[in-house]
């Protein structure tokens, strides 16, 4: 076995002397922090543990999308690179087969690697890069590996979606890819100005009138001193709705009427259906039209990008939007012009029983494969393993020197309740319940950024910037999700079928312009039963009868 091993290693090494590759050795790495020091064990048990050490050093290439950190200045500069830890750490000497700086090139990169069959060992692909690999029986079968290298952590973060993540990577009954996984956002919060509303004497919003009065009163009073006219009302994305994660995206009204946009579910019925032509959409749409008839949504939409947006918020001319938790980070730039603007958070609008509605994100996009032939395919797990579940409990120091270069997996593996489980951690810590010890390094960062806002608040000082938007974040926008009742819908999240890999381009943009044109008034609320019938005849109605024997 040793022998065997040994080489593969030697084969790899060749490979990356002939592409001008090298690494350092572990003798000329910066100084290392305390306490990551082990021992290597037996071959045998190297492969088949999550943390097994190798006894001797093994050889992979990978392809990476980086923050552009040589090693060599990384050595110069003591900085301990997560390609330096891991050699240290694993004895694995990682030889870049690409390395490059931006999505558009790492996608170029990643293309051109599969269309000419010369894989890197190991790198990231997206969905449908998957099932071509798979289909030219490119890439190597992860059951084994995830089953004896995957730590207990990662095995319990995956278990936390219920099998939606690692079922996207199954083909065959066979594990072929380490899906990343994709958290929850949550419900969408409607962010308000609540400076602007005591100043109007307006209550906090719990239904949509609640909130189409306060948008009225913005637009028209003008709290901010705009000038008549100037001030915007709720912004929008020009795609309306259906991304989760989505910022300005108006999904919070579409499920008010039950209505689910641009999302494969099951149907009361328990058949497959696609939200965007069911009839819970038309009520939805007409509500929504009726705020850009009243220049209560942002006249100028459509032609708005998320930087724009941005500064609409940052110039205080505009003092309401949908997000989620986390998008509070959106707003620093309004605080630090403005550091009386009370950002609030306030999860609406409600039903008729006090309870909001949302669908669930994809749980991953991108999958980590290793080249079929590969003679270590389980150090991609183990690599997830280090990552992701030993290194989240160092100090907030120790990790943020590692990701100076980015992690070498292009990727991120956390619980699908990450936000709730964040939180409570973070609150347990406040109220002495529990000590600092317990939690993870950015727990621990949280809670110190937390800690220094109340303190501010307390001295009557003004936050740092970014304490605010943690404390906003993980304390007032948790508190609220835990004192809300949210029903949890949860999609199908489909593999393209051929026929829906030519015809969806087309269905998506027929979507798309019927749904702009009746918001704007263009169409009226009626041209949606036509955008249905349309939908369905030109190959939505085969795309779906597809999926429902699929999955099914």
């Amino acid at each position: 076995m040793k022998k065997k091993r040994w080489g593969s290693v030697m084969l790899a090494g060749l490979l990356c002397f002939l592409s001008a590759c090298t690494a350092p050795s572990v003798e000329e790495a910066p100084i290392k922090p305390t306490g990551i020091y082990q021992q290597a064990v037996s071959w045998e048990e190297a492969q088949t543990t999550p943390f097994g050490k190798y006894p001797e050093p093994v050889l992979c290439t990978i392809g990476r999308k980086s923050r552009g950190y040589p090693e060599e200045q990384a050595i110069q500069e003591q900085v301990y690179t997560y390609s330096l830890f891991l050699q240290d750490f694993l004895n694995i000497r990682f030889c870049n087969a690409f390395d490059v700086r931006s999505e558009e090139d790492f996608r170029q990169k990643v293309s051109m690697s599969i269309a000419s069959g010369d894989l890197p060992d190991i790198m990231t692909v997206n969905a449908q890069q998957l099932y071509q690999l798979y289909e030219e029986d490119l890439i190597a079968d992860l059951t084994e590996a995830y089953e004896t290298c995957a730590s207990p952590r990662i095995q319990e973060i995956y278990d936390s979606y219920g099998g939606r993540c690692l079922n996207g990577a199954i083909f065959d009954g066979k594990l072929m890819a380490l899906p990343t996984t994709e958290m929850s956002h949550g419900p969408g919060y409607l962010w308000l100005r609540k400076d602007w509303m005591e100043k109007l004497g307006l209550e906090e919003p719990q239904t949509m009138e609640d909130i189409e009065e306060i948008l009225r009163r913005f637009v028209v009073d003008d709290p901010g001193n705009n000038g008549p006219g100037q001030t915007v009302g709720l912004l929008c994305s020009p795609q309306i709705a259906g991304d989760s994660s989505g910022v300005y995206m108006l999904n919070a009204i579409f499920t008010l009427y039950g209505a689910f946009p641009k999302q494969w579910f099951r149907a009361n019925s328990g058949e497959i259906v696609y939200g965007s032509v069911q009839q819970e959409m038309k009520p939805a749409l007409e509500r929504v039209a009726g705020l850009y008839r009243e220049s209560l949504l942002d006249p100028k939409f459509m032609l708005r990008t998320e930087e724009d947006c941005q500064n609409l918020l940052a110039k205080g001319i505009s003092g309401s939007f949908f997000g989620n938790y986390w998008s509070s980070e959106l707003l620093l730039d309004s605080l630090r012009k403005n550091p009386e603007a009370d950002w609030t958070p306030y999860l609406v609008p409600k039903n008729e029983d006090g309870a909001v509605t949302m669908f669930a994100g994809n749980p991953n996009s991108s999958f980590i494969v290793v080249r079929k032939g590969f003679a270590h395919p389980e150090i991609a797990v183990k690599l997830a393993s280090v990552q992701f579940d030993y290194v989240r409990d160092k100090a907030p120091e120790f990790t943020s020197a590692l990701n100076q270069d980015g992690m070498l997996l292009n990727m991120h593996i956390g619980y699908d309740d990450a936000f709730v489980r964040s939180g409570a951690s973070i609150q347990k810590a406040l109220k002495g319940e529990t000590s600092l010890e317990s939690l993870s390094a950015g727990e621990t960062s949280n809670y110190r950024s937390v800690c220094s806002y109340l303190d501010a608040i307390e001295k009557g000082k003004a936050p740092n910037p970014y304490d605010w938007q943690t404390y906003k974040s993980r304390v007032e926008a948790y508190n609220l999700l835990m004192q809300t009742p949210v029903r949890k819908i949860t999609p199908i999240f489909v593999r393209e079928t051929d026929f829906m890999r030519t015809h969806w381009p087309d269905l998506k943009n027929l979507e798309q312009t019927v749904l702009l044109k009746i918001v704007t008034g263009e169409q009226p609320i009626d041209a949606f039963d036509d955008f249905a019938d349309q939908w369905n005849q030109t190959g939505g109605s085969q795309i779906t009868e597809e999926l429902r024997q699929i999955y099914e």
